[in-house]
């Protein structure tokens, strides 16, 4: 898949806010491969298709995780989990994408994992910081990424956040979440 056709297809799925976060994702995510050696294409293509199912209705994304074999633990998860996963999948079944790259960045930008691929991480990260995101420490990931360049210790700052947020709010935590934050914080170390 060309990156033209990529963004046609987000264009016409997504609201206008969430296709401009896409291509915002896309940006930073090219931006970032320059900047750590990664597949610029690889990260465009998942950066712009990585919310593709976010805003499927639940039945479908649960019939998705049973038909495709996924984690049965997704069960258990809402859309801001599933998403991910999901639109990985569409991306191999419906739209013949078949590098393990793009399938890996779209599955894991909602949950991390342990020992993700350098696009999958640039995925995860600039899903995180692209320029219109202002949630609290934004910045100082941004400087982690962009002057420290220090790519896992912005995944393992990143999953720190997301676990805490959670677990202020009395929600569940993913286990690749849990996972992800413990790898990432004996790599930092």
């Amino acid at each position: 898949m060309k990156r033209k056709e990529a963004i046609e297809i987000v264009k016409e799925k997504l609201p206008e806010k969430r296709y401009k976060h896409s291509k915002r994702v896309a940006e930073t995510a090219a931006e970032m491969a320059k900047i750590f050696k990664g597949d610029e294409d690889k990260c465009y293509l998942a950066g712009m298709l990585h919310d593709y199912s976010k805003y499927d209705e639940l039945s479908e994304m649960y019939q998705y995780v049973t038909q495709y074999d996924l984690d049965p633990d997704l069960l258990s998860f809402k859309s801001e989990v599933l998403h991910g996963p999901v639109a990985a999948v569409k991306m191999r079944e419906e739209f013949g994408i078949e590098d393990e790259e793009i399938f890996q960045a779209i599955m894991n930008h909602t949950s991390g994992r342990s020992q993700m691929t350098l696009n999958e991480k640039i995925i995860f990260v600039a899903d995180y910081i692209e320029p219109n995101r202002s949630q609290p420490g934004v910045e100082y990931i941004r400087d982690i990424v962009f002057e420290k360049q220090d790519l896992d210790f912005a995944v393992y700052e990143i999953t720190k956040a997301n676990i805490l947020h959670l677990v202020s709010k009395d929600r569940a935590v993913y286990h690749r979440t849990v996972d992800c934050l413990n790898y990432y914080n004996m790599v930092k170390e």
